[in-house]
């Protein structure tokens, strides 16, 4: 009965019901997205089917259904509006659809690269999205999946929410068979992500997804938007949701460029205590709003990230990256397997139509930002050290280089003028990069660079003399070609060495010391452990594999992350074989752990401060064979029971 009709492959021209089809989007879990138009203007066409990555199939309709039941319900300038649904071919059994609107616009996380917000831009816009956050809970509405790919801000400066494909409402029947909802793993809270931990094997386990979780979510999308200059590109982005680890400050893994009074308040919104976070979006939204009528140039004429940290090469305007070469984030940790969203919409300044499902969220789960500690000077003053030659050594090569590839081109005679008329759209203010989607008036020049100026200097004009008579010479153009290709890697390494000095958090290897919480310290001496010097012994992970096994083969690959170890003999009144669980770093010049909690016999946990130890060196030696992302070291160690991280 369908026989022409393949909700996978409509083609250009086809036509959907009234809806004509332009071009395809991408597609998800459950979905597949079009441009279509109608009467000369655009829209979004969501299609139910089963799509290579369907997970649920039998699930498809149901979620498409509930996805109209939460947009019927909701009406805000912020949330993505639904024209009308329907089945198609067939009115009983076809493939059923959704129409939306269609934004055009950027991601979140695109707008922040394109636009380089201030941060008073960032407050603008989070007031909105807190705003429209209300309304959709006072629907009874919950998203469930708030991301940076699922907010959209539009090329005036608005932010719209999109893709309700995960979002649930009050009434809605149970789709999920896992104990988690579909949602991305780095923006769940910290209260899902533990019944993640104590249920993921339990049959029949269901967390209960509350307000709060989604005002976390928009939390861990500010605190990206505030810590990240390419927030979907970063590598090495602090976990958010653990209950060990507190991921730096704004404030402080900007240097400062994020005033403290807003970072306070993005790590406010992730706190691991749900009771210190903001209890309804209304109560958020009212702890921004003072900071909407702040004055000064830190808040209203700086960029939260230098441009510099952001230069990268680009696809040419005309030509839009397409969906299948973005990298999917994968999840942080193993997360049940649910339905992957759509992402509707280019991942450039194309025009992007609002119903976006996106994959699962990123996986970075990095270690938290660091200085050295007072037992490891020597390698504090090295790691010191390296950026200082290091920038100028590369600022100088480059430089040479350069110089030379220009100096030692062939002279070429100065060509005639050439009359150029210049339109419209050829104009730099019609430029995506010097769009500034904010309602506010032009600022001042800010005494950092654009993006622009930060760009190489050294271009040949369209009417360069590399052409002949009107005809390329082919030499000619390869030697520009080779200088210009040149030019450009020196010009991104000097831009990311100017970004490491200035203080990237992603290429910091340690902890920083700090102080360890009294309940620590007191519960270390309940356990009878000499505080302040000698811990006890322990296996460093226990997935690597018994203490036993550790004597056969002592030695094991080792990644930054989370670990849970065991004492190999017992220590005061700790057992042996009492787990602790803890955190690795193994990027810098050793191999660095703390141990963070222990598992009483019984059940109760309690904190403690472990410190990975070599005699009196503070962390253990990388091992012969290490090389960047294969630490080799030891699966044993001794530690140290510390009042005062290190």
């Amino acid at each position: 009965m369908f026989a022409d009709f393949d909700p996978l492959d409509l083609k250009p021209g086809q036509m959907v019901s009234d809806w004509r089809i332009v071009r395809r989007i991408g597609s998800g879990g459950y979905a597949v997205v079009y441009e279509v138009e109608r009467d000369g203007e655009r829209f979004a066409l969501k299609v139910a089917c089963q799509t290579e990555r369907s997970i649920d199939p039998r699930q498809t309709d149901a979620r498409a259904r509930r996805e109209v039941a939460c947009l019927q319900q909701l009406n805000h300038r912020n949330i993505i509006r639904m024209l009308t649904s329907g089945r198609w071919p067939g009115a009983r059994s076809g493939f059923y659809y959704i129409v939306l609107d269609f934004v055009d616009g950027y991601t979140l996380a695109r707008w922040v690269e394109r636009t380089h917000p201030t941060p008073h831009e960032v407050v603008v816009l989070f007031l909105k999205l807190f705003d429209a956050l209300e309304h959709m809970h006072a629907k009874k509405v919950l998203h469930r999946d708030l991301s940076l790919r699922n907010i959209m801000v539009t090329k005036d400066g608005e932010p719209v929410i999109i893709d309700f494909g995960a979002a649930d409402y009050a009434t809605a029947e149970d789709l999920t068979d896992g104990p988690l909802p579909p949602g991305t793993p780095r923006n769940r809270s910290p209260e899902a992500q533990r019944f993640w931990d104590e249920n993921r094997l339990k049959h029949g386990a269901r967390y209960t997804f509350q307000a709060t979780d989604d005002i976390f979510a928009l939390g861990a999308n500010l605190y990206d938007v505030l810590t990240a200059p390419t927030p979907e590109r970063s590598e090495r982005r602090p976990v958010l949701n653990s209950m060990l680890l507190i991921p730096p400050t704004p404030h402080r893994a900007t240097k400062g460029r994020v005033p403290a009074e807003l970072g306070a308040y993005a790590m406010k919104l992730i706190h691991r205590d749900l009771e210190v976070r903001p209890a309804t979006a209304k109560d958020a939204r009212r702890l921004l709003a003072d900071m909407e009528r702040y004055e000064g140039a830190d808040w209203r004429e700086i960029p939260i990230h230098p441009a510099s940290s952001q230069l990268q090469p680009e696809p040419p305007e005309a030509e839009p990256l397409p969906i299948g070469a973005r990298q999917p984030e994968g999840p942080q940790v193993p997360i049940p397997s649910h339905p992957l969203p759509v992402q509707v919409g280019p991942a450039d300044a194309a025009p992007v139509p609002a119903p976006v499902q996106v994959a699962p969220a990123p996986a970075d789960a990095a270690p938290v930002p660091s200085a050295a500690g007072a037992g490891a000077q020597h390698s504090a003053r090295r790691a010191w050290l390296r950026p200082v030659f290091v920038g100028p050594l590369a600022l100088s090569v480059c430089a040479a280089v350069v110089a030379a590839s220009l100096l030692h081109g062939p002279a070429q005679p100065e060509p005639p003028p050439v009359a150029r008329s210049t339109s419209a759209e050829e104009s730099p203010a019609s430029s995506p990069l010097a769009e500034k989607p904010t309602s506010r008036p032009e600022r001042l020049a800010s005494p950092l660079p654009t993006q622009k100026e930060a760009s190489p200097s050294v271009m040949l004009p369209d009417n360069s003399p590399t052409l002949t008579n009107g005809v390329p010479n082919s030499q000619q153009v390869q030697r520009v070609s080779a200088r210009r290709a040149l030019i450009k890697k020196c010009a991104a390494l000097v831009a990311s060495v100017a970004w490491l000095e200035a203080g990237c958090t992603g290429v910091q290897t340690r902890p920083d010391p700090e102080p360890c919480p009294e309940e620590a310290v007191k519960a270390m001496r309940e356990l009878d452990w000499a505080v302040g010097s000698h811990g006890p012994f322990i296996l460093l992970d226990v997935t690597k594999g018994s203490a036993e096994e550790a004597r056969e083969q002592p030695l094991t690959v080792w990644k930054d992350g989370p670990v849970t170890g065991a004492l190999i003999r017992a220590e005061g009144k700790a057992p042996a074989g009492m787990r602790i669980d803890g955190h690795l770093w193994t990027t810098g010049d050793r191999i660095y752990g703390r141990y963070l909690r222990a598992h009483l016999p019984g059940g109760r946990t309690v904190p403690i401060c472990l410190e990975l130890a070599d005699g009196r060196d503070l962390g253990l030696p990388k091992q012969e064979g290490s090389k960047p992302d294969h630490t080799v070291g030891d699966k044993v160690s001794d530690t140290e029971a510390v009042k005062q991280w290190r």
